[in-house]
């Protein structure tokens, strides 16, 4: 699978619980908290045996795509929402 782009986490879709609740909710990278992201991307590291340290503070879209990359160059397998086609 070749690296994702920053627009490719658009469509790269996680459930994730929503901070401080008990339900969950469907968000895009983008969409997501630090936490919401950090919890997942550790998560999905130790899904595969990939060590995920993320950094503290802000993560921004670089970063966010930088942990998700190093997922992909090892072997985990990354689906994203198909994209719409364009009107004709």
């Amino acid at each position: 699978m070749p690296e994702l782009t920053l627009d490719d986490l658009h469509y790269l879709y996680v459930v994730v619980p929503v901070d401080d609740d008990d339900r969950t909710e469907n968000l895009t990278v983008p969409q997501m908290s630090d936490r919401q992201f950090r919890e997942w991307i550790v998560a999905k590291g130790e899904m595969h045996g990939v060590q995920i340290l993320p950094t503290f503070g802000r993560l921004g879209m670089e970063t966010r795509l930088s942990m998700i990359n190093r997922l992909v160059r090892n072997g985990v397998r990354i689906y994203l929402a198909p994209r719409s086609a364009p009107p004709a």
